[in-house]
């Protein structure tokens, strides 16, 4: 059948995980052609590049996505840290990134202690005033201990003061210490201790040892809550004074970052002419396309390519581009932070007279409807990683919305190009975490099993269970959605370790490649299972009887109610308030009342049918949603 060489194709979201998609996308292609492409988050811009290198197929569209895993994991020294260049702050954010990524090194990795670039990064993270009032609180923890028995501490003790300092001493430091020996590693505990060896060598009584040790532990706590309360105050002025300015991220996405000596003893890797994130994008996706100027939704032709985005003004998901003609405006000013300037140049907006509520001296301009729409817009406002990537600003009725990472709404929205009667299977491309005792790095589930689809994961620890309710508020729709029978069965789950994917920017190239080959793998298991008449046969199977038991279902209920319903077309007046639902308004009774009540009738007639006998473990629900 010529339906059997056409798919779909969603993929999930998870900032560097993305790295999983090129390889699976190009094992899919050797035998699909993709009909419709979906994804958010970091799914949203693999499969924008799927798009574009169907688009771009006879020009090898698909071998240069599987490029794109060479030109991450091919660079040597300074060149192994593409990835991690890709996210470049703004002169704003650069000081706060700089703690981020300090917390990112590791000796295993990056060569990096995280200790050493945390105290960098830290050093340059406050002003004159904060660093002075820091350096008073540590040369008083320097000081403290030397101080006390090298001039305060008394020749002599009285033998129960003494007999008691050293009890007290004895009893409550190691106790503290041993709490939070974990907090940090041994070699700062090695440095802590210097003002107390150097303390003790001075102390000639026991009692004077056992004060200064209490004295230590006193100003080390004191002093850690010197640091976090100066830190936490610098952080929370900075986000009040600025969060709107950054656009409620840290990096931009485009501009001119070039790392300095700070930068680079703070762990941020040395630049070898790695663009920015959104600069990266709209170039791949012109290259994968072979296009000149910016890639369009238009250019796509007959690829249907949908991404989710997420309004925070107004609390609710969209899809990309829009589901019915658009009225939103853009401001030069704003998008140009977020976007590289010949991208912004190709909406080809003219001024209009309302002015940018966030840029007074600007003129705010039109989107071009949706077929002049830009893809690269459209991912990177799926992409916006809260905190991390800054979010894209959009304005209507004169009001700003703040436009979010598609994730928080629907990380894997697989239910994008479904139907009751699927003409092709979509395809699924998820992550997930490899769950207690089991090794496979991927799971594509049976089709049919009666047994449950979902991921099953064991929470041990207080860490888990946040992330778990974490993960289930902003992911349950799509994991419900994901276990059905006729889902199940076409979805392919890359299983991570911790330090793989998610927000491990500093991903070796080794690691890089591991996690595209394991995709790779994904891939080829679904074209394996797919390319196999009889499985096609299969799943089309399944999603028969699914929808022939919901269209049973909707006949009972619509012949239980038939004739309240013919009546209610017989007699009812359109009230002048709905009129604009026609294109000629009615005068009297609705003007398709016949038609409807034949409707009605057949529609009935569904309940006739069955039951049947076979019927699958799982009853959907079949229900109006609202459109996204």
């Amino acid at each position: 059948m010529e339906y059997d060489r056409y798919c779909d194709l969603t993929m999930r979201g998870g900032t560097t995980s993305g790295v999983v998609y090129p390889l699976a996308v190009c094992a899919l292609a050797e035998h699909y052609e993709f009909k419709s492409i979906g994804g958010s988050s970091a799914g949203a811009i693999a499969a924008a590049f799927t798009a574009a290198a169907e688009r771009g197929r006879a020009e090898g569209g698909f071998t240069k996505l599987a490029a794109t895993i060479d030109w991450f994991t091919s660079g040597k020294d300074a060149e192994r840290w593409r990835l991690a260049q890709l996210f470049q702050p703004s002169g704003r954010t650069r000081a706060l990134y700089r703690i981020v990524v300090a917390t990112m090194q590791r000796k295993s990795t990056t060569g990096r202690s995280a200790m050493s670039c945390l105290f960098f990064a830290l050093l340059g993270a406050v002003g004159f005033r904060a660093k002075l009032a820091l350096a008073l609180m540590g040369a008083l923890w320097l000081g403290g201990p030397v101080l006390w028995t090298a001039v305060l501490a008394p020749k002599s003790y009285e033998r129960w003061l003494a007999i008691t300092l050293v009890v007290l001493a004895l009893a409550t430091v190691p106790l503290v210490l041993l709490r939070i020996r974990r907090a940090l590693p041994w070699r700062a505990w090695l440095v802590a201790a210097i003002p107390l060896v150097i303390g003790l060598a001075f102390a000639r009584h026991w009692a004077t040892a056992a004060v200064a040790l209490i004295t230590w532990l006193v100003l080390s706590f004191a002093g850690a809550s010197a640091l976090i309360v100066t830190y936490g105050l610098a952080v929370q002025r900075f986000l009040h004074d600025n969060a709107e300015r950054i656009h409620f991220g840290l990096i931009p996405g485009t501009g001119t970052f070039k790392p300095s000596l700070l930068d680079r003893l703070s762990g941020v890797p040395k630049s070898t002419g790695v663009p920015p994130l959104s600069d990266w994008i709209a170039d791949r996706l012109d290259d994968l396309a072979g296009t000149e100027e910016p890639l369009t939704f238009g250019d796509l032709e007959n690829i249907n390519l949908v991404l989710m985005t997420t309004d925070l003004s107004e609390g609710r998901p969209y899809r990309l581009p829009w589901h019915d003609e658009n009225h939103w405006q853009y401001c030069t000013e704003c998008l140009g932070h977020v976007l590289p300037a010949r991208t912004v140049d190709a909406l080809k907006g003219d001024e209009e007279t309302q002015a940018c509520p966030l840029h007074p001296a600007t003129k705010l301009r039109p989107l071009p409807p949706n077929d002049k729409l830009p893809v690269a817009l459209a991912v990177r406002m799926s992409l916006s990683c809260p905190g991390l990537i800054a979010s894209v600003p959009l304005c209507r009725d004169g009001r700003v919305h703040w436009f979010s990472d598609g994730g928080i709404t629907s990380n894997f929205p697989i239910h994008f190009f479904d139907s009751l009667l699927p003409r092709w299977p979509t395809f699924g491309l998820s992550l997930q975490a490899f769950p207690a005792g089991d090794d496979d790095e991927i799971w594509l589930p049976e089709q049919d099993a009666s047994t449950s689809g979902a991921p099953y994961a064991r929470l041990g620890s207080t860490r888990s269970f946040m992330v778990s309710i974490l993960d289930t508020f902003l992911s349950w729709r799509d994991t419900m959605q994901s276990a059905l029978p006729g889902y199940r069965g076409r979805i392919a789950h890359v299983r991570q370790h911790a330090d793989e994917g998610g927000t491990n920017l500093f991903m070796p190239p080794e690691t890089i490649l591991r996690l595209a080959k394991r995709g790779e793998r994904a891939g080829q298991l679904l074209h394996d299972r797919f390319s196999r008449q009889s499985e096609t046969d299969r799943y089309r199977w399944i999603r028969l009887r699914i929808a022939m038991r919901e269209y049973q279902a909707l006949g009972t209920e619509v012949a239980d109610r038939t004739a309240m319903y013919h009546d209610l077309v017989e007699r009812f007046e359109i009230p002048a308030a709905l009129h604009g639902w026609f294109h000629t308004p009615p005068s009297g009774t609705d003007p398709c009342g016949p038609e409807i009540s034949n409707a009605l009738t057949g529609a009935g007639d569904l309940a006739g049918f069955g039951p049947y006998d076979g019927a699958p473990p799982v009853d959907p629900d079949l229900r109006l949603t609202p459109p996204e």
